[in-house]
């Protein structure tokens, strides 16, 4: 039974993340009167404020989860979820780039954004070689 609770936690919290970005993104694109309405402002900014401590608790969960199953698993996680993070923010500069190249000087990239970029990608490094230490040593051999 608490499988299926878990199970629908994790659905209504993927739903709610989904219709958070896709607000957000149809405010940024789109220059419609509806939706920067008041109204849609104020559901973008209350999905915010509940998906933002709901992911956190459900990270934390997540974690403390793994480790209560292994401590090696723990640690194969984060090395494989720091992986994710570094490809990712690798993907993203690649696009940038490219966006740059293809656009020329009509596509500039602000100091913020790339420190962003930099950020996200130094972050995913430290996270992946941490986690790949830790998950080679868990026993304390090495």
């Amino acid at each position: 039974m608490e499988e299926l609770n878990k199970k629908w936690f994790q659905i209504v919290w993927a739903c709610l993340l989904i219709t958070s970005i896709s607000i957000t993104y149809i405010q940024r694109m789109s220059d419609a009167l509806w939706a920067h309405s008041e109204v849609v402002q104020i559901l973008d900014r209350v999905l915010m404020w509940v998906m933002l401590p709901l992911s956190v608790v459900m990270f934390v969960w997540m974690c403390i989860s793994y480790w209560r199953q292994s401590e090696r698993l723990f640690w194969r996680k984060w090395r494989r979820w720091g992986a994710s993070l570094a490809f990712g923010a690798a993907a993203a500069a690649l696009l940038v780039v490219l966006v740059h190249l293809a656009k020329g000087e009509k596509a500039a990239i602000e100091e913020g954004d790339r420190t962003l970029l930099l950020g996200a990608f130094a972050a995913a490094g430290l996270i992946w070689f941490l986690a790949r230490y830790k998950f080679r040593s868990w026993r304390g051999d090495e």
